[in-house]
Formats: C-alpha cells, structure tokens, sequence
C-alpha cells in the first residue's frame, strides 16, 4: 500500500471510530425516544429533521476526517511510521568520483511529504571548493526493490547552462520493510558520457544542518568508503 493510501484508509478508520459512540447515542435515542423526533401536528416522523441530521453527521465526518489526516500528516513520527520503507527525509552525506576521476563530496537533503519528495544537493571538489548544486525534478522510489532514481536540474558555476541529470541509486538495508541508510548508484549529466559512482549515507533525520560539519563528515566518509568505488569486489555494509 502506497503512503497516501495507508494515511487515508488510517485517518478513515480514525474518524469512524471516534464518531461511533454519538451516532450510536442518536440512534438509540430515536429508538427509545421517538418523540424527540415527532412533528406534533401529526405524529409522523420529521422527514425533514432526519435529513438535517444527515448532513449534519456528514459534515461533522468530514470536518473531523479533515483534522485527523492534518494532524497525521504534521506529525513526524506518524510520517516515518506511514512511509516506512519509502522513509528517506533528512540530510545525507557521500562522496562520487567525477569525469575528471577526481573526488566529489556531496550533501544531500531529502525533504519528503506523504506526497512528495524534494532533493537538494551540493558537490565540493577535492580543494572543498563549491562545485555544483542540483534540484530534483522528478522521483520514483520502489521499496519493495530498493531503488529510487530521479531527474534533477544542475547549476554549476563551471557551466554556461544549467543541465539536466539522471540518477539511479540501491538501497543498502537489513530488509524490504526497513528504509535505507546507505545508498548506492551512480548519476549522469545529460551534457556529458560518462556515469559518475556514487556513495551516500544518511547523515541525521533533520533536513538543516551545518555545511561546515556535513562537509567535514563527507570527506571521513569518504576516507572510509572510497575503496568500495574503486575497487567492485568490495561491498558496502
């Protein structure tokens, strides 16, 4: 079940249950009290006060479905439970080697909404100089596979355009229920040939963070992990 289904059928079953106990109240009442709902002139039910009721109990059922979904959705505990294995948000941390076979440090945040899911990065070259930033344009991430790929737009201060890109990433994890901590993919500007190896892992769970620290965590992680770019028979773990 996608995230936008599970958060509905949830606040759906939220809002019934919470509803239950006054609609089971009404109708015991017009039960056990039928006079409470009797025209005088001529003892026959109000047909029009029924209908009143009606929609006032739809209504009441949407304003509350409404509330319930938006306080889900404001949560973030509730969101890392409902997206679970597609639970991908904060800042991520990593390195690529470019086309020139030089390293680049990357810092990544994943700002992720039941909906939707918004990928900034920055790349800093081996000097720890500002080297690109990117956007994503597009996602899809399949949990069940373990892979997320996207198409981002790149701004580079080396570049007179702004070129699209490609990327393609697997999740390294203990299950298909679990999300990601490590990624592992490679990604392709469209202006040049070459597919550029990459490695990331998650930093924190917040999307802010402080550059000067991020950086420094990528260049230890890439001490640590570069041997698994360069070298196929070793695998991330």
């Amino acid at each position: 079940m996608k995230p936008h289904q599970k958060i509905s059928a949830f606040a759906i079953s939220i809002t019934t249950s919470i509803l239950f106990i006054p609609w089971v109240f009404i109708k015991n009442l017009l039960i056990e009290k039928p006079d409470w709902f009797i025209n005088p002139d001529n003892q026959k039910y109000n047909i029009i006060g029924v209908i009143l009721l009606g929609f006032i109990s739809i209504g009441v059922y949407r304003i509350l479905l409404t509330f319930v979904e938006f306080m889900m959705r404001s949560s973030n505990y509730v969101k890392k439970w409902i997206l679970s294995s597609y639970y991908m948000e904060g800042t991520w941390i990593g390195f690529y080697i470019g086309v020139s076979g030089n390293v680049r440090y990357i810092i990544e945040t994943y700002e992720q909404t039941l909906d939707d899911l918004v990928i900034k990065g920055m790349s800093f070259d081996e000097t720890k100089n500002l080297h690109t930033f990117w956007t994503s344009e597009s996602y899809n991430i399949d949990a069940n596979t373990g892979e997320i790929n996207y198409q981002y737009k790149v701004r580079s201060t080396h570049e007179k355009t702004d070129p699209n890109g490609i990327a393609y990433f697997n999740f390294i994890r203990d299950n298909n229920k679990k999300s990601p901590e490590f990624i592992v993919g490679y990604s392709a500007d469209s202006h040049m040939t070459k597919k550029c190896r990459a490695v990331e892992k998650k930093l924190s769970k917040s999307t802010r963070y402080d550059v000067k620290k991020a950086l420094g965590e990528a260049v230890l992680f890439y001490e640590e992990y570069k041997d698994y770019v360069f070298d196929n028979k070793k695998k991330v773990s």
